[in-house]
């Protein structure tokens, strides 16, 4: 499994974990400087190398290679950052 795979699955599903903490950061061409930002509460699946989510009903399918940082909001600290946007 992949990491970032395991990390969502955590915040997801773990019973010490609260996905309204977390934030994914993705790319996101045409938003503001291409990336997109979302709660993690609206992940619906993680798959074996993407996540889908529903967003006040938008709907997305992001593959792993797109996410750039994953944060946690309620400790201000960067959980997890892609190596080729470091």
């Amino acid at each position: 499994m992949s990491k970032i795979r395991d990390l969502l699955n955590r915040i997801m599903w773990h019973p010490n974990e609260d996905p309204r903490n977390y934030e994914i950061v993705f790319i996101h061409r045409g938003a503001p400087n291409n990336l997109k930002v979302i709660p993690a509460w609206c992940i619906v699946k993680v798959k074996a190398g993407s996540f889908e989510y529903e967003l006040q009903g938008e709907f997305g399918h992001i593959p792993f290679h797109r996410i750039v940082e994953i944060r946690d909001k309620k400790n201000g600290r960067l959980v997890w950052r892609s190596p080729k946007h470091v």
